[in-house]
């Protein structure tokens, strides 16, 4: 009968040291998942990434506007990669724009990449002192980068009359 209480004692330190394998193995893999990159994404973050497009095409700053894209982003069928875009929007220096809006009619995200479809407004003075309003519709493809946000890896644009 002295040899229950030792086999008592060895299952209760098997049974714990199963525990805390399991428990260990749960915690890396929680950490391994939540440490995958993958992150929910909202209507709201794409949002906000168009009105700073807007806002850096109404200072014409081609370097931040150039930037907010992929390094393999289109602009259109124009300008394809940063340099490309930087300086497709450079030939535009003589052009003063007074205002850039956009508006959003849906947005459809994906994982990490998202597209987003609206309208935008620009007006801008010319070169020859007239003043243009443009307007028309747009369509962004956005992906996710870790480490700059939402870039665009394609923008597309067509003018309404």
């Amino acid at each position: 009968m002295a040899s229950q209480p030792k086999l008592k004692t060895e299952n209760i330190v098997t049974m714990l040291n199963l525990k805390f394998a399991k428990l260990g193995q749960f915690a890396l893999t929680l950490f391994l998942f939540s440490s995958c990159g993958t992150k929910l994404h909202d209507r709201k973050e794409i949002e906000l990434s168009m009105q700073k497009y807007d806002q850096l095409i109404q200072k014409m700053n081609e370097d931040s506007i150039a930037m907010l894209y992929a390094k393999d982003g289109d602009l259109g069928q124009m300008a394809h990669g940063r340099d490309s875009i930087r300086n497709f929007l450079a030939t535009f220096k003589n052009y003063k724009v007074l205002s850039q809006s956009s508006t959003t009619d849906s947005i459809t995200i994906v994982g990490n990449s998202s597209i987003q479809i609206g309208k935008y407004r620009q007006v801008v003075i010319t070169p020859d002192n007239d003043t243009v309003t443009v307007k028309g519709e747009y369509k962004a493809n956005w992906i996710w980068a870790t480490e700059q946000g939402w870039l665009i890896k394609k923008m597309e644009t067509k003018p309404l009359k």
